[in-house]
């Protein structure tokens, strides 16, 4: 890789971790007038999705980068980026849909966290308090549209 493309890829991973900066501090400032308990709950989740958004892109841009690289010494660390990106790209489709189907079943918020690399999936529930039958069918959820065993799956309420 060339001395400007390293540059340009640290000025811009730079960029990107200010905007997420900015953009964190925006959302912990913001305010719902009537309920102040709710702004922290949201403020939260926000929060989470942005931290776990920003994560995700400076991790794809490392594997670019991998994948960018030139030279046949470098065939096996690219395939391996571009499994790695995949992993990342598949768990990012998996979370979505499971919010998805989650606020569908009548869930305020939720966040759903995917280890790309296991079958790990953690779930977050905006609710005081989950009933057994709410997290019977969290688990029946992840379990029809992810196939993990709920061994695998954690499920916390805030």
């Amino acid at each position: 890789m060339s001395k400007g493309k390293k540059i340009a890829l640290i000025v811009s991973m730079v960029l990107v971790l200010a905007v997420a900066a900015v953009l964190n501090v925006t959302l912990l400032n913001q305010e719902t007038p009537n309920n102040n308990d709710q702004t922290v709950e949201t403020g939260f989740f926000a929060t989470s999705r942005l931290d776990r958004q920003t994560t995700r892109n400076y991790e794809i841009a490392e594997l670019n980068s991998i994948i960018a690289m030139e030279g046949d010494e470098y065939a096996d660390a690219r395939k391996s980026a571009l499994e790695q990106k995949q992993n990342i790209v598949e768990a990012m489709e998996v979370e979505m849909l499971l919010e998805t189907l989650l606020k569908a079943q009548g869930f305020e918020d939720v966040l759903v966290t995917v280890n790309a690399a296991a079958d790990n999936i953690s779930v977050i529930v905006d609710k005081d308090e989950l009933t057994r039958e709410d997290t019977v069918r969290i688990y029946n959820i992840i379990a029809t549209e992810a196939s993990v065993s709920p061994d695998y799956v954690k499920i916390l309420s805030v």
